[in-house]
């Protein structure tokens, strides 16, 4: 059983220093932010390394930015041509020396593999998919946003299985749409990878392209490794058009100078200008490769553009690439290396498209997140415009997001800062945000994290049209289920956020990600995994509380360290005979989410497997807009009756009275019985008669039943 460090949180962060919670995770549900500079860093993998753009390549581009421009519904088809064949002419004056052929990721039937509905009437806390037989890879999510259709909920789930090598069953991907604000589901779309094809945990973004007619177009970006993980690192797109459900060929990336035995790709994402341009947009895409040898590794940005995303993108010669990195290749290998995009206008025409660039996590400025800018309507390669730190603590998986529309400004950044403080490793979720693209300021969102609850894969999501609109989504890595956690911005600041979706008790190899609903003048909406299903969480709102609880049997006072085990927490209505009105099953040192409770006064009972039903003191006032700090342990008299016992003097802790085996509201003989029989036929593992969860029942579990049999200790309620 892992250990959680009780004075880790009072170590760590400044926040946490001033909330004075000692032992879970804290949300900083302040409107606080501070004032960051964007430095220019004298770092060499800072400077560009770019093939410079001709003459003539610059006047293609200004003919497809006045075709965009002066783009109407009467000469669609036409100008769409045009464009198409502007870029094939951009693609001549890319030299593609040494480069493997494009590979179709989608197998050659995925046109033929149409499905219906699913998950209808049968729904479960809005589940959206679920497999025994397989597992979530990824998942991307959007919404329409743009009549017909606007509210439409798309989800992409890269469900995967288990074999490997040349030969092996290929990824499959579910496309799941919702016409109900999220509430139920309909699987409309499978599409099998080619055979051997495996999709790289987390490696899925989705953008959707829509003009004012039912031709949208869902592009979705990923990556895989060919034959069962054993052959090519691969970053590919794939188009759907709604309309008829017609999925492209599926092309792999095919960057001037690729050499598959050398180069890995891996870490696409994708953004467009469609908020600005709803009748013609472009897409922009960034992926990141590795130039290995095996033994040596260059990391740099790669990035290409997709001038006509309302054609199925089915050859490369509707893809046009820039052949060199957008910064030096960076020496050493990092599995946390990313560039994310993101489409902003700051005001004018075509002088106004701006396209940011952020990257973290690379060997040598990964104490920093790194922007570049340039213009979304050029060809040419970003310009580096400084770095964002604050501080010498390691970034990564920073995502960026804005809301894209005529003249919005506003740009959010979240990522995970990850550090040592006084030995202790911590781990929060952070953000970078502006409102003028200029100045920036930081602020945290979650921060509290120890080696036992890990901050993880953070995205956010800009509501279209909508300045300083975001949502966010991140998850927990903890030792027996992922805390699934999300936050609304509204105007750039905090307005809202949910502790804990996850109600299975269970952990995920994907990660959520964030939506809006059309409901409620903009609601939220979270989709989130588990090994082998997903979920759709509705709504900004919950009751949060922040809790703290020691349980005896588990708390070490050599070193100051407390036990995690699971816990059974009970809202109760404060007059008898305090019904329960929720219940959620979490960690005795957490957060949890009461997703189905309403603000009022409650009373909190607390039950764990093996210990005494504990209530808190006195009812507590809970609401929907703020988290709640409730902890036990500082005093004895935080349990109704006094009923917890004193387990160190320095600090002062106390803690719920293990031994009541059976749960019959008594710590007697039958417990101390059960327990002793078991310790003398030596059971081991995750059993009920083992107090202090070590995985190991013998004669110091019997003595802390023993002692509190002898004090007749038993539950003690209102």
């Amino acid at each position: 059983m892992k250990k959680s460090i009780l004075l880790i949180s009072i170590l760590i962060i400044e926040s946490i220093l001033n909330s004075g919670q000692l032992y879970s995770q804290i949300f900083n549900t302040s409107k606080d932010s501070k004032p960051v500079v964007l430095e220019k860093l004298n770092e060499s993998l800072l400077v560009k390394g770019t093939k410079p753009v001709s003459e003539e390549e610059k006047k293609i581009i200004n003919k497809m930015s006045r075709l965009k421009e002066n783009f109407k519904n009467d000469n669609r088809e036409e100008n769409t041509e045009k464009i198409s064949d502007l870029q094939k002419k951009l693609t001549g004056y890319e030299s593609i020396m040494e480069t493997d052929q494009v590979i179709n990721l989608i197998a050659p039937d995925a046109n033929n593999i149409y499905s219906k509905p699913e998950h209808s009437d049968q729904l479960t806390l809005n589940e959206i998919y679920s497999s025994n037989s397989a597992y979530i890879k990824a998942i991307a999510t959007q919404t329409e946003q743009r009549n017909p259709g606007a509210g439409t909920v798309w989800v992409v789930i890269a469900v995967g299985a288990g074999d490997v090598g040349i030969g092996a069953s290929p990824d499959t991907l579910l496309y799941f749409n919702s016409v109900n604000n999220g509430i139920s589901y309909s699987l409309v779309k499978r599409a099998a990878l080619n055979t051997g094809m495996k999709i790289n945990y987390n490696e899925m973004d989705l953008e959707i392209v829509e003009p004012f007619t039912n031709d949208k177009y869902l592009h979705i970006v990923f990556s895989v490794i060919t034959d069962g993980f054993t052959g090519a690192h691969l970053s590919g797109i794939v188009s759907l058009r709604k309309s008829d459900l017609v999925l492209s060929g599926g092309p792999s990336f095919n960057f001037p100078g690729a050499n598959s035995n050398i180069s890995k790709y891996s870490k696409p994402r994708i953004t467009s200008d469609n908020a600005k341009y709803p009748v013609e947009a472009y897409l922009t895409i960034s992926v990141i490769q590795d130039s290995t040898d095996g033994v040596n590794n260059f990391l740099m940005t790669k990035i290409c553009k997709i001038y006509n995303p309302y054609a199925l993108i089915s050859g490369g010669s509707q893809i046009t690439y820039l052949s060199q990195s957008i910064h030096t290749p960076v020496q050493g290998y990092s599995s946390d290396a990313q560039t994310d995009v993101a489409y902003y206008n700051s005001g004018g025409t075509v002088q106004g498209d701006s396209i940011i660039f952020v990257q973290s996590g690379f060997p040598g400025s990964d104490v920093s997140v790194n922007i570049y800018k340039n213009y979304g309507n050029a060809l040419d390669y970003p310009v580096y415009r400084g770095s964002l730190s604050g501080n010498n603590h390691h970034k990564v998986s920073a995502k960026v997001a804005s809301n894209g529309g005529a003249d919005q400004k506003s740009i959010y950044i979240v990522y995970v800062e990850n550090g040592n403080i006084m030995n202790y490793y911590f781990s929060s979720l952070n953000s970078f945000k502006t409102t003028d693209g200029i100045n920036w300021t930081y602020s945290q969102l979650a921060g509290g994290g120890d080696a036992n609850s890990d901050v993880r894969d953070p995205d956010i999501i800009g509501r279209r049209g909508t300045e300083g609109k975001f949502y966010i989504t991140n998850k927990w890595v903890t030792p027996r289920k992922d805390i699934i956690s999300s936050f609304t911005i509204q105007n750039s600041v905090l307005k809202s956020f949910t502790a804990d979706h996850n109600n299975q008790i269970t952990a995920s190899f994907a990660s959520p990600k964030p939506s809006f609903r059309f409901l409620n003048n903009d609601s939220c909406l979270t989709i989130w995994p588990l090994y082998t299903s997903v979920f759709s969480s509705c709504g900004c709102k919950a009751v949060n509380i922040s809790f703290g609880l020691i349980i005896e049997g588990h708390y070490d006072q050599a070193i100051d360290s407390a036990g995690i085990d699971l816990i059974d927490i009970h809202l109760r209505n404060p007059v008898p005979p305090f019904n329960i009105v929720s219940s959620v099953t979490g960690y005795n040192l957490s957060f949890v989410t009461f997703p189905d409770a309403v603000s009022g006064n409650y009373y909190i009972s607390v039950n764990h497997r093996n210990s005494i039903e504990t209530w808190y003191y006195q009812p507590v006032s809970l609401n929907d807009s703020s988290l709640m700090y409730l902890d036990f342990y500082s005093s004895q008299n935080k349990a109704f009756g006094s009923n917890q016992k004193l387990v160190d003097n320095s600090p002062l802790l106390y803690a719920i009275y293990s031994g009541d085996v059976n749960q019959d509201g008594a710590v007697n003989l039958k417990d101390v019985l059960s327990i002793n029989n078991d310790a003398n036929t030596f059971v081991s593992g995750y059993v009920v008669t083992d107090l202090t969860g070590n995985d190991i029942v013998d004669v110091t579990d019997v003595l802390i039943a023993y002692n509190n049999s002898a004090n007749f200790v038993s539950v003690i309620r209102p």
